[in-house]
């Protein structure tokens, strides 16, 4: 192919070519929504909020046991910072020792307060002793009411005074103390050694107090039969003689010889002195006194027929009866 054929070609077909008519983007236009009509009581004024505290530590007492805060305060757009405050921090061992020294403040003051000190005990009851006996005996005069334990005061009392049947203690606040005492009926009395006691039914003895009339007189010259002791009881409730041995000796008392004292031996038993010179035994069984009495009256009247005076009368066994 020629040059111009050539070049009639390329026009031709630069001919035959229609340049591409180019799309313009025309953007969507969306639907804008209906403004509302301007209405003035739609409108609201802003709300401040409200001061908010914000606590933060104090940088200058960082390492400080008391530690120190900031407060801020937000007033709206402006922020208003307080003075730092130190507040002490106590920890539990400080708080449990202030406790402890002001529980033991109030104790020591309670302890020796006057109003909580004991001055004297209300005795109630008490006939041959006396309260101020009674109170030497106490233990808690110019003690604090805290230490008294009834029971305690009991037993010192008991223990102090044999001849107290029943006691009962009561304690009260501030300082008042109640004592109830019940004391022993003594029967008779009984002298042994230049010692005067008294005994009552039941075969307890306890210390001659005063004056008691109506009492028959004791008076030995050996210890009576041994009462075995009880282990269930303590020592000042032990027995004297046995109350079998007491009811004996009652029974004897009225034939006693009056202005007589009745006498016990540890070999022959209980009798007296009779005012015609002789003494009489009825030995330490108690049993069959009636019958003794009448055998050993019987053999009064056999002697005294018989004029014979004798030193010793003992009915002491009613199947064996001696004089000598």
């Amino acid at each position: 192919m020629t040059t111009l054929q050539k070049n009639s070609r390329a026009k031709f077909v630069r001919q035959g070519r229609t340049p591409k008519t180019r799309s313009v983007h025309t953007p969507k236009q969306t639907a804008q929504p209906a403004r509302k009509a301007y209405n003035p009581a739609s409108v609201y004024l802003p709300v401040e909020p409200r001061p908010v505290a914000r606590r933060t530590p104090s940088r200058a007492t960082k390492n400080s046991p008391n530690k120190g805060y900031d407060f801020a305060f937000s007033l709206g757009r402006t922020n208003v910072r307080a003075p730092a405050l130190n507040i002490p921090q106590l920890g539990s061992r400080w708080v449990s020792a202030g406790l402890t020294l002001l529980l033991g403040f109030m104790l020591f003051t309670m302890w020796t307060a006057s109003p909580f000190t004991v001055t004297a005990a209300v005795v109630r009851g008490n006939q041959r002793l006396g309260a101020a006996e009674i109170n030497s005996m106490l233990g808690m005069i110019g003690q604090p009411i805290f230490k008294a334990v009834p029971a305690r005061i009991k037993a010192n009392l008991q223990t102090a005074f044999t001849d107290l049947e029943s006691v009962k203690v009561r304690v009260a606040f501030p300082n008042r103390i109640t004592v109830d005492v019940v004391e022993r009926i003594p029967v008779m009395s009984w002298s042994q050694n230049g010692v005067v006691m008294l005994v009552d039914a039941s075969g307890m003895a306890f210390p001659l107090r005063g004056e008691v009339p109506g009492l028959f007189q004791v008076t030995s010259n050996g210890a009576p039969p041994r009462v075995t002791l009880d282990p269930t009881l303590p020592l000042y409730e032990q027995k004297f003689i046995s109350p079998e041995m007491v009811q004996a000796l009652t029974s004897l008392a009225p034939d006693v010889p009056a202005g007589m004292a009745m006498i016990f031996d540890p070999l022959y038993g209980m009798g007296w002195q009779d005012p015609l010179g002789w003494t009489v035994y009825f030995g330490q069984n108690i049993k069959d006194i009636p019958m003794k009495k009448v055998v050993y009256q019987a053999i009064v009247d056999t002697l005294t027929r018989q004029g014979v005076q004798p030193s010793l009368i003992s009915v002491e066994y009613l199947n064996a009866p001696f004089y000598k």
